[in-house]
């Protein structure tokens, strides 16, 4: 897994006029990835509905969410949230929709060692298709409320997501922690680099 994910993209779409800046409405599509039963589905329904639910159904292909949230006083973010199966089945469906992105949560269950492995093959099979210096992901180790079954340590976590260029967070969507604060480090570092430019990225854009 020698693939390096930049933080902070190059962003080198074609170049639009300038703008004023405030109140943008920028609209970014992100994704979500990990195996199966990581809790994607959990974290984005505690995102968009601050809801928790013990039990859900096995997402089937690719599901979409829709959230808005401030990035500054002045910019607010239209986030397109696409909950993806994590079987590996589906993994043709999720690399199907790579092209769109910016950028996304690398979900893995810090109670099932054998889900961070899922997401090295991931990023092994799609670093061809991805676009390195466009696209922001952000490793995220969820079921924090479970510290007796931790498999992996938040030290060793911080190491991986450092050898790959990535940041990393911790969340709970049963307890709701960092859950926004996940999705706001996402939505912040892309607006960053689109403002910076002053561009449209792919499928991301903005609305006065």
């Amino acid at each position: 897994m020698g693939q390096r994910w930049s933080v902070q993209p190059r962003v080198s779409s074609q170049r639009v006029r300038r703008r004023n800046l405030r109140n943008f409405f920028w609209q970014f599509p992100v994704i979500l990835v990990g195996g199966s039963a990581v809790g994607k589905t959990s974290i984005v329904l505690r995102l968009t509905e601050g809801t928790f639910r013990e039990e859900l159904q096995k997402t089937i292909g690719v599901d979409y969410y829709i959230h808005i949230l401030e990035t500054t006083p002045t910019v607010r973010v239209k986030l397109q949230v696409w909950d993806t199966a994590g079987g590996k089945e589906h993994r043709t469906i999720t690399q199907s929709h790579l092209q769109a992105i910016l950028g996304g949560l690398l979900v893995f269950d810090l109670t099932n060692r054998q889900t961070l492995d899922y997401l090295r093959n991931w990023l092994d099979e799609t670093g061809p298709v991805l676009d390195q210096d466009e696209c922001i992901f952000i490793l995220v180790g969820h079921k924090s409320d479970l510290p007796a079954e931790r498999q992996i340590s938040q030290e060793e976590a911080e190491q991986i997501a450092a050898d790959l260029g990535l940041r990393y967070i911790e969340t709970s969507a049963k307890d709701g922690t960092n859950i926004h604060e996940a999705f706001l480090i996402l939505a912040s570092t892309i607006a960053q680099a689109v403002k910076t430019e002053v561009t449209e990225v792919k499928g991301g854009g903005f609305m006065a």
